[in-house]
C-alpha cells in the first residue's frame, strides 16, 4: 500500500533528516520530495506539442484536472531522477532512460490544509518525443491529452477561456479533437498554476529539437 511506502524527510533547508512511511510524513507535515515530468515534442510544423495526464484516482482532490503526464513521491531508496523513471513508467507506461530526462529545477510548496503539506518539487521534462497512440492508461491516469504549448500557457495564466488539442481516454484507441476549459485547471491554488507556467515557460526556452 502506498501508505506503508517509506518516504525520506528534511527540514527547510532540504537536509536530510531521516526516513518514515508515507502516512507518517503526511501525518508529521514533513517536507519530502515529490517528482513531475512534463514531456513535450515538435510536431511536423515546428510547433511545440506538450502532453498532459487527465487525472483519474478516486479520492483524489484535482480528479479530472490536466496535469503533467506523470507525477508523485520520490521513494527514500530512490535520486529524484529515479524516482522520474518509475513514475512515467507507471502512469504512461513508457521506460525512460535517464538521458531522456532534462531536469527543469525544484519548488518548494506549502498547503497546510492538504494531505502532502510540505513538498520539495522536481520537474523534469521527458525530451523523448511520446506520441498520444503510444500512452497506457492506469488508475491514476484516465486519459491523455496534447496540446500546443504557447496556446495552454495562455490558457494557465488566464489569457485564453479555452485551448484545443487532441485526447484519448480509457477505451479509445483514436485519439480525438478535445477542448480544454479552464474548468480542467480551476480546483488548483495560484501557487501550483505558478509551477505550470515556469515549467511551460522552461520547455520553450529549452529548445526542442526533431529526433
Amino acid at each position: 500500500m502506498k501508505d506503508r511506502e517509506v518516504l525520506a524527510f528534511f527540514d527547510a533547508t532540504g537536509q536530510r533528516l531521516g526516513t518514515k512511511s508515507r502516512a507518517e510524513v503526511h501525518r508529521d507535515g514533513d517536507w519530502h520530495w515529490l517528482v513531475f515530468v512534463w514531456a513535450a515534442r515538435l510536431d511536423a510544423a515546428g510547433s511545440v506539442q506538450v502532453l498532459l495526464q487527465v487525472r483519474s484516482r478516486p479520492g483524489d482532490p484535482f480528479w479530472g484536472s490536466v496535469d503533467a503526464p506523470a507525477g508523485g513521491h520520490v521513494l527514500a531508496a530512490e535520486s529524484p531522477v529515479q524516482g522520474a523513471q518509475r513514475e512515467f513508467a507507471e502512469e504512461v507506461g513508457i521506460a525512460l532512460a535517464e538521458e531522456d530526462l532534462v531536469y527543469l529545477g525544484e519548488g518548494k510548496l506549502e498547503n497546510p490544509t492538504g494531505e502532502c503539506q510540505r513538498v520539495i518539487e522536481h520537474f523534469y521534462l521527458c525530451t523523448r518525443p511520446i506520441l498520444l497512440e503510444e500512452t497506457c492508461f492506469s488508475d491514476e491516469a484516465g486519459g491523455f491529452v496534447e496540446v500546443e504549448l504557447e496556446a495552454f500557457l495562455g490558457l494557465v495564466e488566464g489569457q485564453r477561456g479555452g485551448v484545443g488539442g487532441l485526447g484519448r481516454l480509457a477505451g479509445q484507441h483514436v485519439a480525438r479533437e478535445v477542448e480544454l476549459t479552464c474548468q480542467q485547471l480551476a480546483p488548483y491554488s495560484p501557487a501550483i498554476l505558478g509551477e505550470f507556467s515556469r515549467c511551460l515557460q522552461a520547455i520553450r526556452n529549452y529548445g526542442l529539437k526533431r529526433a
